[in-house]
């Protein structure tokens, strides 16, 4: 079969192309969510949990910033916190996890799309890094890039075996084992529902097709690492009566819950089927084309690196999209093996050419059309978090640790969770309690939200106004450090 892509130039060249790319990919990551802050998608959730680890020791449970029990297994927060704990730098220790994991996405995709296909590497990389989503997840403080990273590892250590046919070593199962219980660790079991379906699809049409099945690696290298999850939430509900409603009840089962009194959100099954064809554009429509030829369709018969792709990324969307409780970045896991299988797809063409046009440049356009769509995306929203000072609480917190230092400080909870950690504060404090406190002298620095201060003036007055936010687009609240007046001591 003719090569779609022959190689025009050196494989020092290409190689070179490849790294800029992932270098271009990567800074895209970091820089997507600029200017950094923890005020949306539940990042100052994340934050905290390691912030109380080093604040507070509570290395095995956490809580979020408000008090109530922390809903996912601790193995990010240790990673920030052992990050930070040799850094000093909060923001970065937050935030690396999830870029790393994109980084090693990026490199095996990489490496995978070259063995697949002369070239594939890039085009796998720019259909996982040139989107509208992946660089905003990649850099955010939450656990979902790296869940992927874990997730997706699994899936290509089975990948691997499928080609080789081989039977799994002690060193394999073990691999599977590791990458398994890393994902269990960071947010529960949700591994299974984007592999297991795979693996069962995979094994069904193996046998309709009389493929050769070696996408097991065995009973224990699977379920063995439920037993440390099991560990973690048994102690916890032995501990805590909180943590079986918060956890189990409110968390895990509220996922499929509908109606008038569902825990979460539900949406329709469709949900992430048509977000994925939407928002993964063009990638999404070249590989439902790709799946429209003749002889990509009828090479699911005979590869089992496609047949495996498609029934690794596909069952866990299936699945996932059987669940009520719905949101984008829960299905990001799906995307990695979505962009091998469209490389894997496009060998299988029986020419270089599609409709007279050639396919090395269908694919450069694809890529530069991706770039520029997610670049142009991404520039677009940081120049307005700019513009609207979306850093603003950042630049408050810095300058109320600066004016009161190691001096006893309240934060009244505005909504806006990440204030605990700009003030470097480990709780917030009730208003009532904040109001006992100043009157009774053993408080004199208030943080709290603009409106509560004028319901409250009364019962603070005197005091002096220290610095301000004014009103910011997208927070919850202004807010107001005050401060007593040296004539009310």
């Amino acid at each position: 079969m003719p090569e779609p892509f022959p190689s025009t130039e050196s494989s020092t060249k290409s190689s070179l192309h490849a790294w800029a790319m992932l270098l271009v990919i990567l800074v895209l990551f970091a820089c997507r969510n600029l200017p950094w802050h923890l005020d949306d998608f539940d990042q100052a959730k994340q934050a905290f949990t390691s912030f109380e680890m080093v604040k507070e020791g509570h290395w095995w449970f956490q809580h979020t910033p408000v008090g109530r029990i922390a809903t996912k297994p601790p193995l990010a927060g240790w990673i920030s916190a052992i990050l930070y704990s040799g850094t000093g730098w909060w923001e970065g220790a937050w935030r690396l996890p999830s870029l790393v994991g994109a980084a090693l996405i990026l490199v095996f995709l990489r490496k995978k799309g070259d063995a697949l296909l002369p070239n594939g590497g890039m085009i796998a990389m720019a259909a996982f890094g040139f989107t509208v989503f992946t660089p905003r997840i990649a850099s955010l403080v939450r656990t979902d890039m790296l869940l992927t990273a874990c997730i997706f590892l699994t899936g290509y250590l089975i990948l691997n075996k499928v080609r080789s046919g081989e039977p799994w070593t002690r060193r394999e199962r073990w691999q599977i084992f590791a990458t398994l219980l890393a994902s269990m660790m960071i947010k529960g079991p949700i591994g299974y529902a984007f592999l297991l379906p795979g693996v069962l699809g995979y094994t069904f049409f193996c046998r309709r097709f009389q493929i050769k099945n070696a996408v097991w690696s065995g009973s224990w290298s699977w379920f063995a690492p439920l037993l440390f999850f099991a560990a973690w939430a048994g102690i916890g509900i032995w501990l805590s009566p909180e943590f079986y409603e918060q956890v189990v009840q409110r968390e895990f089962l509220g996922r499929f819950s509908t109606g008038e009194n569902a825990v979460h959100q539900p949406r329709n099954p469709f949900f992430y089927i048509g977000l994925i064809a939407l928002r993964w554009q063009p990638w999404s429509v070249i590989l439902m084309l790709l799946a429209l030829a003749k002889p990509v369709r009828a090479a699911f018969r005979r590869d089992p690196e496609l047949l495996w792709l498609a029934c690794w990324s596909l069952g866990g969307l299936l699945l996932m999209s059987a669940v009520p409780s719905k949101r984008f970045d829960r299905i990001l896991p799906v995307i990695p093996p979505l962009c091998l299988l469209l490389v894997a797809m496009v060998r299988h063409l029986e020419q270089s050419e599609w409709r007279g046009y050639s396919i090395h440049k269908l694919a450069s356009l694809a890529v530069a059309a991706a770039f520029v769509i997610s670049v142009s995306y991404a520039g677009h929203d940081m120049i307005q978090n700019y513009r609207t000072h979306q850093r603003a609480l950042v630049h408050f917190g810095g300058q109320v640790r600066t004016m009161v230092g190691s001096k006893p400080l309240a934060v009244v909870s505005g909504k806006d969770e990440g204030m605990l950690l700009y003030t470097d504060q480990t709780t917030f404090t009730r208003i009532n309690d904040a109001i006992d406190n100043w009157q009774s002298g053993q408080l004199n620095w208030i943080v709290l939200p603009e409106k509560m201060l004028k319901e409250k003036d009364l019962q603070f007055a005197p005091y002096q106004r220290l610095i301000q936010t004014g009103k910011i687009p997208d927070k919850s609240n202004a807010y107001v450090l005050i401060g007593r007046l040296i004539s009310a001591k």
